[in-house]
């Protein structure tokens, strides 16, 4: 399987109203410089290539850039991947604060498409704190999922936080279910993280990854 380029798979992330964090994706110093001047710091750079599938073993990811300096250093260590293929962009976007989260998609070959939720970042691969559906379900459905993760008082306000959107979030993993349905292309799906702090919910990181063409 490959990884979808970044300019489908923003155009499928905008068609199934799934909310990617504001993202630009540059090729020169120039165009970033130019985005940076309109949204400030702090901000996150990120390598997108079809042939890196995980950034952070590579180096790839830069999750705390909080000024010109920062800029520079990081731009300096991800520049090389331009090189190493035309398509490759580097991803520029605000720093999101909040809880992570974690949506998905694997597609069975009997079942069909498994969307799966839970927390998200390194806590995924740490207590499997996971819920499961097959596709397509009801916002209802999705609502159970979410309430099955045992971290769910997290997202309801647990001593005094802010709740998380559950009704928004519900809607999320509604679209990700129909998305997996209507693209039979698409094999694996990767959200991960999602950041939830009050009514803003922001897909931060968005792989497709698809059979390759014969």
């Amino acid at each position: 399987m490959t990884l979808l380029g970044f300019t489908d798979t923003e155009k499928i992330l905008q068609t199934y109203n799934l909310p990617l964090v504001t993202t630009q994706a540059v090729r020169s110093k120039r165009e970033a410089n130019q985005f940076i001047s309109k949204i400030g710091f702090p901000l996150v750079l990120k390598v997108y290539s079809r042939s890196l599938a995980h950034r952070t073993e590579k180096g790839a990811v830069f999750p705390n850039i909080n000024n010109l300096r920062d800029f520079r250093q990081a731009w300096q260590q991800l520049s090389p991947w331009l090189k190493k293929s035309p398509a490759a962009k580097i991803l520029i976007q605000p720093k999101k604060e909040g809880l992570e989260l974690a949506m998905g998609m694997k597609r069975d070959a009997q079942f069909g498409p498994v969307v799966m939720f839970g927390l998200g970042g390194i806590f995924i691969e740490i207590f499997h704190d996971v819920s499961f559906r097959l596709a397509p379900f009801s916002k209802t459905v999705a609502k159970e999922m979410i309430e099955e993760i045992q971290a769910y008082p997290l997202l309801n306000g647990y001593r005094g936080q802010e709740k998380i959107d559950l009704n928004l979030l519900a809607s999320i993993l509604v679209n990700l279910a129909k998305l997996s349905l209507e693209h039979s292309e698409i094999q694996e799906i990767d959200f991960n993280p999602l950041i939830a702090q009050g009514k803003q919910i922001s897909i931060v990181d968005a792989k497709f990854f698809c059979y390759e063409k014969s």
